[in-house]
């Protein structure tokens, strides 16, 4: 795939819808991030949320342990990766059904899972090494694994050249 492939009206097309999915998939990574946090650390927040504006019971600004941050991180790119691969092959990509198999499962899981380690190495360096905000981390971690999404999404799974001329045609 080229740099002018992604000009084209398809694949604009397909970009913007999986900025909607997108939004959609952090809104899912972003509520069970906070509900793990907000479990853990209930005692520290002032209500829920508490969790996203940092409002704390005592007004002493708190920081969960990195292993408790990463592990709600984890949880919430899990289940947003559920979210996405259905949405993605329903709605995002013109050729959706090339990637509902289980090879393109697999694939999507291959993929996802080095974007989940993209994600808990720069939340590492953003939250643990930096200091950054929790949110403002997790944002700018996921704009980036974003754009890692979409583009091997687009050449790896959901690609209608990807298909060979034999037994395992997929019917399109």
């Amino acid at each position: 795939m080229k740099i002018i492939d992604f000009l084209k009206k398809q694949t604009t097309l397909e970009f913007l819808k999986s900025v909607a999915v997108g939004l959609a998939s952090n809104a899912v990574d972003f509520l069970l991030t906070a509900v793990f946090l907000y479990a853990y650390g209930h005692e520290h927040y002032d209500g829920f949320w508490g969790v996203f504006s940092g409002a704390t019971v005592g007004g002493t600004p708190y920081s969960p342990q990195f292993s408790v941050y990463i592990t709600a991180t984890v949880i919430g790119y899990i289940s947003a990766i559920l979210v996405n691969y259905l949405l993605s092959s329903i709605f995002v990509f013109k050729y959706g059904n090339v990637g509902k198999n289980k090879y393109g499962f697999l694939k999507f899981l291959f993929f996802s899972a080095i974007g989940l380690g993209l994600t808990s190495l720069g939340s590492w360096i953003g939250y643990d090494l930096l200091g950054g905000n929790i949110w403002v981390v997790k944002l700018i971690v996921q704009l980036i694994v974003f754009v890692y999404n979409f583009i091997t999404r687009r050449l790896f799974i959901f690609n209608v050249n990807l298909i060979r001329d034999d037994e395992n045609t997929i019917s399109l």
